[in-house]
């Protein structure tokens, strides 16, 4: 019975009441005089709706380049695709290096000594003092020792560049492991971007040309390793360096797109733009900003391609209508 019956009228005020709404894209109108303009140095462009690269981070390590500094190396080592070594191994690693060193140059002068003989043997055959079996053992000894260098240039590429010049390097390698399954969403043979491990707009980054390397993965992590090249002209890049690595991403997604300097940010961490309404009239515009490659920002909002956006004097047009501009 008490279910059919007609509810109160609550005599009670609303819990809040909202004085004199107003619809946010309401707030934010901005008319510049023609002098104002020209002073705060307004500069416009088209929204544009267009594929932008995406790019995923993740965590890479900086490494020694797998191919040996040796003029006649062809070789790769496996030194980078190593755990980051203790100092007590790489001790031991530099010594096998000069070790390995010094197996070359007495391979080098072997070389050179079976050769002589060579030439030896066969000049005392011309001149009929000499046997066609001393030059055939001379030749042999000549083939040994050319076979016993290559054995050695290859077991010294093996141990990788020179740790003592490490310091000196203008170009590291980067080592990237992925979880398999996240390989074939990667377009692996574009320029990668090198920089902190945060992914903001704001840490500096510099490009990293994918490079063959071993072949290298973690059965345990089910991963495999990409390997990046990166120029290190500012030597602030050090082996065993943990480094995040932006991958680009196969993807035909079309987004809109400003310059990254068109947006602005609020106290609040919200991110605006001006719409030109008209000539010197300007309104701030609420936008999410999607990602961010190089100076080009992919944004979503209530806005659309073709729309006119300030590009240039963004942070004083901001400063103008807040009452702190110039």
């Amino acid at each position: 019975m008490t279910g059919n019956l007609p509810a109160a009228e609550s005599t009670s005020p609303p819990p809040a009441k909202i004085e004199h709404p107003v619809k946010e894209s309401d707030l934010t109108k901005v008319v510049l005089t023609a002098e104002a303009v020209n002073r705060l140095g307004i500069v416009t462009t088209t929204v544009e709706k267009r594929g932008l690269m995406r790019t995923r981070l993740f965590g890479g390590e900086i490494t020694l380049p797998a191919l040996n500094a040796s003029a006649n190396s062809n070789s790769q080592s496996v030194y980078t695709i190593l755990p980051s070594l203790a100092p007590a191994e790489l001790v031991r690693l530099a010594q096998s290096q000069i070790d390995a060193d010094g197996q070359v140059e007495q391979a080098k002068v072997q070389v050179q000594a079976a050769q002589i003989a060579l030439n030896r043997t066969e000049q005392m055959r011309r001149d009929k003092v000499g046997t066609e079996r001393s030059v055939d053992d001379a030749r042999i000894q000549l083939g040994l020792a050319e076979a016993n260098l290559k054995t050695a240039y290859e077991r010294r590429d093996l141990l990788g560049p020179a740790l003592l010049d490490v310091n000196n390097r203008s170009t590291f390698w980067v080592r990237v492991p992925v979880y398999v399954d996240d390989v074939s969403g990667l377009n692996t043979t574009a320029q990668a971007r090198v920089g902190g491990l945060k992914d903001s707009p704001e840490n500096v980054s510099r490009p990293a040309v994918p490079v063959a390397a071993p072949p290298s993965a973690n059965p345990a992590a089910a991963t495999v390793d990409l390997f990046y090249a990166v120029k290190n002209s500012d030597t602030s890049l050090r082996p065993g360096q943990r480094v995040g690595v932006s991958i680009p991403l196969r993807s035909d997604d079309e987004n809109l797109v400003v310059p990254w300097s068109a947006i602005v940010h609020d106290v609040s961490g919200g991110s605006w733009i001006y719409q030109v309404l008209e000539t010197n009239r300007y309104m701030r515009r609420r936008v999410q900003v999607l990602r961010v490659v190089d100076d080009q920002a992919a944004i979503t909002g209530d806005i659309m391609a073709g729309i006119e956006v300030v590009t240039s004097g963004v942070a004083e047009l901001y400063g103008t209508e807040f009452g702190v501009g110039k």
